[in-house]
């Protein structure tokens, strides 16, 4: 959001008549380079949690085959209450969405505000797929 500030900034230093919503080169720009940021943010934070629910699996079983007291186990084993199971199948869901969001671009090749709306709507339905998942199976 920054750097899409800067880059209007700098563009309207650099001519007098500046409209950055009908330069399409400069919107296609931020569109783009906004959306890939975005992408890479989600993809590691993907890999950060899978990544972690596996370390964190791997340190309750090698707790109970060390044999650690039982109190110790109980308190470390408990669920937390702020973690969620279903943490990664969100995250699959939302991946899932924005492939959907990708595709519906590639195809169509909107310009302008309908990109965003197309992300931001089949982002609002993986977000709808996932509650209507986890409720169904609840």
């Amino acid at each position: 959001m920054v750097v899409s500030l800067l880059a209007i900034v700098t563009q309207a230093q650099q001519r007098e008549n500046f409209d950055p919503f009908k330069d399409r080169d400069f919107l296609f720009d931020v569109l783009h380079i906004g959306t890939m940021l975005i992408a890479i943010y989600l993809i590691a934070s993907f890999i950060l949690q899978i990544f972690k629910a596996g370390m964190t699996a791997r340190i309750k079983n090698r707790m109970l085959d060390k044999g650690t007291e039982e109190n110790i186990v109980k308190e470390l084993l408990q669920p937390d209450k702020k973690e969620n199971k279903n943490y990664i199948l969100q995250w699959f869901f939302i991946m899932v969405a924005i492939g959907v969001a990708f595709l519906l671009l590639m195809l169509t090749s909107p310009f302008g505000l309908h990109s965003l709306a197309i992300i931001a709507f089949s982002i609002a339905a993986g977000f709808g797929a996932y509650y209507y998942f986890t409720r169904r199976n609840s």
